[in-house]
């Protein structure tokens, strides 16, 4: 019955907590969001914006968050909990956010910018406790991540109320692992407990997804490369008054740099910045997103050179 009643005593208090600060942590995910997606956008400038993804947010299930306090205290991590301030104290991951990289090298321009931003005085969001780079210092199981616990400022009836909110940035890769592996039946507190078998198998895998995060970045770096010259390569426009055939493309993709468009055919080509700008009639960098989007049907005349199919709109809609 002591047990029971102290286990009982945990639940209440993270009933109460909730009920407390919920509505708290709702607007500090929605905070911490938009300033991440700022950084992102600052990260990546120009470049493809799907690149990071901070959309994946959370507020932790009640009973698991007892259940974390409950194996903390067993395990002598934390001292039982009187108030649920303890609770709130002890416990980084109530409010969590996931950033999703395409590459190994947008993490690391992502997170080196989180850093730099939490750490400068103009900067109102902080960083609560030192942040955790688990990609440079992968744990032994072979997660791949980095951890960082940001405090937010929330307004309140009873004044600014600091709520951590804890964001992991991972590559594509490094989050499949987690599935891949079946990481969440092996976490503590669960009922599996991973034998050197999973162990094993489970660092192999994250070894050879890391190769492969490596291999992604070196191909990323050519693509941008590559589209980065479509602005200045001469290739790269259509010449004017080309009597070339011209031919209906549907818009696939938006960036911007370039578009992706099919024509009926199912050939795939590049509309690079160059030809939408100069049908716009400006000299300065354009978005091509502002001015093509998916679904549009656009007028094209088609250029194929050695590296690249080239579709150049005659007219916008």
């Amino acid at each position: 019955m002591r047990t029971k009643k102290k286990s009982d005593n945990v639940a209440a208090l993270v009933n109460q907590l909730y009920r407390e600060r919920e509505r708290a942590w709702a607007a500090a995910l929605v905070t911490a969001q938009t300033f991440l997606d700022t950084l992102a956008d600052d990260v990546l400038e120009d470049l493809d914006r799907d690149r990071l993804n901070a959309k994946t947010a959370r507020i932790k299930d009640r009973e698991r968050t007892a259940d974390k306090v409950r194996r903390r205290v067993a395990e002598g991590q934390m001292a039982r909990p009187t108030t649920t301030e303890d609770i709130a104290d002890a416990i980084h991951d109530l409010v969590g956010i996931k950033v999703l990289c395409k590459t190994p090298r947008d993490l690391s321009a992502f997170t080196e910018k989180l850093y730099e931003a939490c750490t400068s005085p103009a900067c109102s969001v902080r960083l609560a406790v030192p942040p955790r780079d688990y990609v440079a210092n992968p744990k032994d199981s072979g997660y791949r991540a980095y951890h960082a616990v940001l405090m937010i400022k929330v307004a309140t009836h009873e004044g600014d109320l600091g709520v951590k909110v804890e964001v992991q940035v991972k590559t594509l890769l490094q989050d499949a692992w987690g599935e891949l592996t079946h990481e969440d039946m092996y976490k503590p507190g669960k009922a599996l407990k991973p034998n050197e078998f999973h162990q094993d198998v489970a660092r192999q895998m994250a070894q050879l997804l890391d190769n492969v995060d490596s291999m992604a970045d070196l191909l990323a770096a050519e693509l941008d490369r590559q589209t980065a010259q479509l602005d200045a390569d001469p290739d790269g426009t259509a010449p004017e008054g080309s009597e070339e055939p011209t031919v209906y493309a549907r818009v696939t993709r938006t960036g911007p740099r370039y578009a992706l468009a099919v024509t009926l055919d199912g050939r795939q080509g590049l509309i690079p910045a160059r030809s939408v700008r100069r049908l716009v009639g400006s000299s300065a960098r354009i978005n091509v997103s502002d001015f093509l989007d998916v679904g549009d049907m656009v007028d094209v005349r088609v250029e194929e050179t050695d590296t690249a199919l080239y579709y150049h709109p005659v007219a916008l809609s």
